[in-house]
């Protein structure tokens, strides 16, 4: 009996010296099956950054000034200047970036731009990545002639716009920032020198 048992505790010491996990597999040695999944960050998407002379398609304003929302306006930054000022204007921070745009009705109804107020309207996001809005320096008071259209835009019809930013000369070359009455932001890369078909008659217009 005690050779008998001798023998039973010897075979047993001779098994591997594994543990088995409750899967059945050796610890350490789990399938990529059964391996902990670890989560991935999502993706961050990058904003879409359009040329001059591009078209978007915005959602009209839910609260315009006058007349009822809503609509579809498609707008298309054509041409930038750069100007010192003039006789009776002078930039706060030394240059008036002006960019003329077309504004164009594309629904049924009537639709009007987006406004501050109401979190959207027009930036500019300079090469360091500050923000400049329209409101900051004297950009309000440049309103070059024949590119000063406003109100809502009636279908079928456009208008010829602009957009002025007070700017330093480190500030040129940005981006300008459309955010629509959907909160979507829409992008265009703008050239560091005057450029586009309208620059001289928006140059002109604003010597004038």
């Amino acid at each position: 009996m005690r050779v008998t048992r001798m023998l039973a505790v010897l075979a047993a010491a001779a098994l591997p010296l594994t543990a088995c996990s409750d899967s059945g597999e050796p610890a350490g040695k789990m399938s990529s099956s059964s391996a902990a999944v670890l989560p991935t960050a999502p993706e961050i998407e990058t904003p879409k950054v359009a040329g001059l002379g591009t078209t978007a398609h915005t959602a009209g304003s839910n609260r315009p000034i006058a007349g009822s929302g809503g609509g579809v306006l498609d707008l298309t930054p054509t041409s930038i200047v750069y100007v010192p000022g003039s006789r009776n204007q002078v930039p706060e921070n030394g240059t008036y970036a002006v960019v003329a745009y077309t504004a164009r009705s594309s629904t049924a109804v009537a639709a009007a731009e987006t406004a501050p107020a109401e979190g959207g309207g027009w930036q500019w996001v300079a090469p360091d990545g500050q923000s400049v809005s329209t409101m900051d320096g004297d950009a309000t008071s440049v309103v070059p002639d024949g590119f000063n259209g406003s109100g809502a835009v009636a279908l079928g019809s456009y208008q010829w716009r602009s957009v002025t930013f007070d700017l330093t000369k480190a500030q040129h070359g940005g981006t300008l920032v459309y955010t629509d009455g959907e909160g979507q932001q829409h992008r265009w890369a703008m050239p560091a020198k005057d450029s586009g078909p309208q620059a001289a008659k928006l140059r002109k217009a604003l010597e004038g």
